[in-house]
């Protein structure tokens, strides 16, 4: 038998018995990273990084974050040029990206509930004086909050919805201050240094709660919404490309409380893989389940 003859043989015999015998050992990490849609945002840090701590190490997937704002996120899925995003809000809160969108994209399921989205003031302004969202409007209040509500990034929804509850409640005299979540932390940072009084647009979970103590100013015409759910939202493409993912984001569920504790965790360290690790780790129940087939 010619040389070369030999090599076409064992090409067709023994190439294929090795490759079989390859994939028949354990999972095949995907080539291609699913590119995870994350903001600077506490709550999205925290469920981005355990997942991405769970497919990398479990699963052998690899994961890319891609920063992208709110609006920018549900772009990107809808398009497919974003895999995924963990940060969904509804029914309020994003509610006007999801109707623009849903039939875009895969809704994988409710990552957790209990999400509240509000306007907040430090606990050490008199509650008798500003308990309601209604008491900003009074003049003497509104002098002590400098005319000023802090919010965090113009794209984000619960901005939209202080725009709305700006109107609901008549304050044309205060004006909304778009920056970033970064910005409305150094606010409150700056308040409790001289008891200034100051309203911040905020959200639960969070670990400023834990950090400050802060009072949410009642909303009764319901403007920035009640309960939210947290949902995951995928490309259409999504299953069919990443399909033991597709099963784990089905399966993945956490807590407020799980949430809350991951957040201060990676702010005290200002490393949330770590403290997604650390989580991930001593929960080896909320592991299994996640990892169901």
């Amino acid at each position: 038998m010619k040389m070369n003859t030999i090599k076409a043989f064992l090409a067709r015999v023994i190439t294929p018995a090795v490759v079989a015998f390859t994939v028949s050992t354990g999972p095949v990490m995907s080539a291609e990273p699913i590119k995870v849609a994350v903001t600077n945002w506490a709550d999205v840090l925290a469920v981005a990084n355990v997942a991405k701590y769970v497919l990398e190490t479990q699963l052998k997937q690899p994961v890319q974050f891609v920063q992208a704002d709110i609006g920018i996120q549900y772009q990107g899925v809808a398009r497919g040029d974003l895999d995924i995003m963990v940060g969904g809000w509804l029914p309020v809160t994003h509610g006007m990206y999801y109707s623009r969108y849903k039939d875009q994209m895969e809704d994988v399921g409710i990552i957790y509930t209990g999400g509240k989205n509000g306007w907040a003031v430090p606990a050490y302004v008199p509650e008798s004086q500003v308990s309601s969202i209604a008491d900003l409007a009074k003049p003497d209040v509104q002098k002590q909050m400098n005319g000023t509500i802090q919010g965090i990034e113009p794209g984000g929804g619960l901005m939209q919805a202080s725009e709305k509850t700006i109107k609901a409640y008549d304050l044309s005299g205060y004006h909304l201050q778009s920056s970033s979540e970064a910005g409305m932390l150094a606010s409150i940072q700056r308040a409790y240094q001289s008891k200034q009084w100051t309203v911040v647009t905020v959200w639960s979970p969070h670990w400023l709660f834990q950090k400050w103590q802060m009072r949410y100013l009642k909303d009764p015409k319901g403007t920035l919404g009640g309960e939210e759910q947290i949902h995951g939202f995928a490309s259409k493409q999504f299953a069919g490309k990443f399909p033991r993912a597709d099963v784990f984001f089905k399966h993945f569920k956490l807590t407020l409380a799980d949430v809350e504790a991951i957040e201060f965790e990676g702010n005290s360290t200002n490393d949330y893989a770590t403290a997604a690790k650390k989580f991930v780790d001593s929960h080896p129940d909320k592991l299994k389940a996640w990892l169901q087939q």
